[in-house]
């Protein structure tokens, strides 16, 4: 069962617990731990380093929302099973979604010295490795057989890059800031290539409207004091320019822009 359904019943007996008492305590302030689902294998959005921290700009806006609703730093964990999660964080599905707090796109990555391929249409007859998901729109495009000649299906985005790497493939499709995060791990060996393929929007699962509404309160914080935008020039690097302004909070508690 998801989790988030106890993050909300926390959130509500402290906000009674403090209008009852005139003493508020964070759910996460001797409330125990909050557990966040992150996705694996895509370097730039989600790192798990040597010592078993997690980096990257998910973790950052994960981070900084976490304590905007109370919690400290050592009441934060990290799952990959959704299932386990109080909070999601990554491309938004259905149910309470607070955000976007990015808006992105699936690109093409190749060899920095490879000028043959300059957009999707130059993958026709080209070795592809990608997730299933990120490889619809080629499949769609080319068919089934050059799926099943062309195509190198991955787990993890981050397991195309060994074979972009020494030659077995001619690109990676990815979400451009994970194609980032390929670029900043291989310096000088990786270049984009071409025009975006799908957009993507990003956001966090939170499993109730209420709860929502305060990680919107949070992302909006982050949008203002600019955390966020230091947090796309610390780790999306080469996508700087590409992120220069947060995306709108589409909820219908955001307030409209004049």
């Amino acid at each position: 069962m998801w989790r988030g359904v106890s993050l909300v019943n926390c959130l509500v007996a402290v906000f009674l617990a403090g209008f009852l008492t005139g003493s508020l305590t964070g759910c996460g302030i001797g409330g125990g731990p909050l557990v966040i689902g992150v996705r694996q294998g895509e370097p730039g959005l989600v790192t798990r380093l040597p010592d078993g921290r997690y980096s990257g700009f998910d973790i950052a806006v994960a981070t900084y929302v976490a304590r905007e609703l109370g919690y400290r730093d050592d009441q934060i964990s990290y799952t990959y099973d959704p299932a386990q999660a109080d909070i999601v964080i990554g491309p938004q599905g259905p149910g309470p979604t607070a955000g976007p707090y990015l808006v992105t796109s699936t690109d093409i990555l190749v060899r920095a010295g490879d000028l043959s391929i300059n957009g999707a249409g130059d993958l026709s007859r080209k070795r592809v490795c990608a997730t299933r998901a990120s490889a619809k729109p080629l499949v769609a495009r080319f068919g089934t057989k050059w799926r099943d000649v062309f195509l190198a299906q991955a787990n993890v985005p981050a397991a195309c890059a060994p074979l972009l790497a020494d030659g077995r493939t001619d690109a990676i499709v990815a979400d451009a800031p994970v194609l980032a995060g390929l670029v900043a791990q291989y310096p000088g060996r990786f270049r984009f290539s071409g025009r975006p393929l799908t957009a993507q929007r990003y956001g966090i699962a939170t499993g109730s409207v209420a709860l929502r509404d305060q990680v919107d309160d949070a992302l909006r914080h982050m949008f203002d004091d600019g955390t966020w935008k230091q947090a796309v020039i610390d780790y999306l690097g080469v996508l700087a320019t590409r992120y220069t302004a947060p995306p709108a909070l589409e909820s219908p508690s955001a307030p409209e822009k004049g």
